[in-house]
């Protein structure tokens, strides 16, 4: 079996998800930090003028449990963890250094945050991450598979790799996952859109014969 093919933003995304491990906040910082952004929001109810924005504050601080364990559930890769803090005790610094009080601030960090996550949500951040790398994810891959392993050619490299050098695959929606033994934890991935339907059943029924499947990793 011979295949021509490139990968999409679409799969790139989800080869992405799979290789990077979704880290997950302990109860204890999630409750933290709403009970941060809480104190903050009744801080500025005391201090602005308008109170429409400390409820606003208020209200996303009780919101953003759910907010966090929705974007985990989605596995959406996340940068927040150092995020959060360092923006808000940025701001908060800058705000003591000129004389201005916390609570805008924070409300400023909340907007920030706002705006962070719809990015990642709709997967701009990876959308410009995909059109910058210049890697394997934009070559042209000739893949030859047989019966003792496959083959893959780019522009640059050339590889001849036998089925002993793996040790499980899994399958995804537009992926097939093979992973290498312990050499290396980075798996490989070839799309599935490359693949008639009879190609793909082959594919798999070569895989699964000589490589232990797996649901998930």
């Amino acid at each position: 079996m011979k295949l021509e093919y490139q990968f999409t933003f679409k799969e790139y995304l989800e080869a992405s998800r799979i290789a990077t491990k979704v880290e997950t906040f302990s109860k204890v910082e999630l409750w933290t930090r709403a009970v941060f952004i809480v104190g903050g929001g009744i801080a500025y109810l005391n201090a602005a003028a308008n109170p429409l924005w400390g409820y606003f504050i208020i209200s996303f601080g009780i919101s953003y449990i759910p907010i966090v364990k929705f974007l985990e559930r989605r596995k959406i890769m996340s940068r927040d963890r150092g995020f959060f803090w360092s923006m808000l005790f940025g701001q908060i610094k800058f705000g003591i250094k000129w004389g201005i009080s916390e609570p805008p601030f924070l409300l400023g960090w909340i907007i920030v945050q706002l705006v962070y996550w719809l990015c990642q949500f709709f997967e701009v951040v990876e959308l410009f991450m995909w059109r910058d790398i210049t890697n394997a994810w934009h070559n042209f891959v000739i893949l030859k598979v047989t019966e003792s392993g496959m083959e893959l050619k780019t522009a640059k490299v050339s590889l001849k790799l036998k089925w002993q050098f793996y040790s499980h695959f899994l399958e995804t929606e537009n992926l097939f996952v093979i992973y290498p033994c312990e050499s290396s934890n980075i798996p490989h991935f070839f799309p599935k859109h490359t693949l008639n339907r009879e190609q793909c059943q082959a594919f798999r029924k070569l895989l699964s014969s000589n490589i232990s499947p797996v649901p998930h990793v």
